[in-house]
């Protein structure tokens, strides 16, 4: 391509994860990339409000600044977007990326559920030229819901309808700048230094059962493993009811609880633990878990959700457990192993998904669309 083109990002929802992703594709990117963005909070009100305040921000822009291409993410609306964005952004080629949806997130047994936001995720897959989504289970997971959710309307549906976005649709993963990460690594891997540790490091929130975390953990102090704990992630308060106890459960094997609001001390903590665990019913890609395999993590996974996607197949019989029953001896096992064993095969799975290799990737996508 002659000259780079000027991408326009938008992201209602800028949170950790979110802004690690267009921060990642735009440093690594050819192209002039753009990004126009809200603050992560109110989720509801991103998805129901944020198309009148970009296309309030495209309506002050001067003429001729238009971008070649849009990149939406899925708290836009893009379907309101495309109706009210001034005239000259109406017919730009849009891509939709879908971090995660509203038509098949899981509901929190304290709610009821709300199915006008996956209404809006299937609305705004029918405006945008592309789709896509983080992993295959997504993908998959998003189709099903959707067709389900048309099944029930009464009468007026076309039938073609979740047709037309798998048609338009795809895979792209997650990107990960891992500079930080090697930063870590040449100040050494802090293993070996005292008991493995265990590290569960995910968003403190029903659909990641971090009860489950609690049940397999005391298991491991029943069965009188040597073992130490690292939990962190975000958390609405600081706080969750199952690890109301953990203190008194595990005592001096708590080597920390709660946020780390520093990168580089989370990473540190990362590269010194021996396993990551996940006890989540809910995962479309697993940012966090892809981290820890490329510092040396070994994974104990749910054998479903996207976890099988980005595990390697020969490390699905040791590292994917069907059942939590199993997780106790899951765990034991990857605390005893050679962790070289295991963890280098799980690093270079997750060196796969590198900004350096994506971006090029994504940046091919933008280019055919425009």
């Amino acid at each position: 391509m002659s000259s780079p083109l000027k991408i326009l990002a938008l992201e209602p929802y800028y949170n950790i994860s979110h802004s690690v992703f267009l921060e990642g594709y735009r440093h690594y990117s050819s192209h002039d990339v753009k990004i126009w963005s809200l603050p992560g909070r109110k989720w509801k009100w991103r998805m129901r409000g944020s198309a009148y305040y970009f296309s309030d921000l495209a309506a002050r822009e001067a003429p001729g600044q238009e971008p070649d291409i849009v990149l939406a993410t899925d708290f836009l609306n893009l379907a309101d977007w495309k109706a009210i964005c001034p005239g000259s952004y109406r017919d730009i080629p849009t891509l939709l990326y879908f971090h995660e949806n509203q038509a098949s997130y899981p509901v929190s047994r304290h709610s009821s559920g709300d199915h006008d936001y996956g209404w809006i995720n299937l609305s705004s897959c029918l405006a945008a030229d592309k789709v896509l989504f983080n992993s295959s289970y997504h993908r998959c997971e998003f189709l099903d819901a959707s067709r389900e959710a048309l099944g029930l309307m009464a009468d007026g549906v076309p039938a073609d309808l979740a047709d037309r976005v798998e048609k338009k649709s795809g895979v792209f993963p997650v990107g990960i700048d891992f500079a930080p990460h090697d930063k870590v690594l040449g100040e050494g891997k802090k293993t070996g230094e005292g008991p493995p540790v265990i590290l569960w490091n995910h968003r403190w929130e029903y659909d990641k059962r971090p009860e489950l975390l609690v049940d397999a953990l005391a298991g491991l102090v029943e069965l009188d493993v040597d073992f130490r704990v690292v939990i962190c992630g975000e958390s609405f308060d600081g706080t969750y009811p199952a690890f109301r106890d953990i203190r008194d459960l595990l005592g001096d094997r708590l080597l920390h609880l709660g946020f780390f609001e520093d990168k580089l001390d989370y990473l540190r903590a990362v590269a010194g633990s021996r396993v990551v665990v996940s006890t989540a019913a809910h995962e479309f890609f697993g940012i966090s878990v892809v981290e820890a395999m490329y510092l040396g993590c070994i994974p104990v996974l749910p054998n479903s959700l996207s976890y099988p996607e980005i595990l390697p197949g020969e490390l699905h019989s040791r590292c994917l457990y069907s059942d939590p029953a199993q997780l106790p001896a899951f765990l034991k096992e990857a605390l005893q192993v050679d962790p070289e064993e295991l963890a280098g095969i799980a690093r270079g799975a997750a060196a796969q998904y590198h900004w350096e290799k994506l971006g090029p990737r994504l940046d091919g996508i933008l280019e055919d669309m425009a």
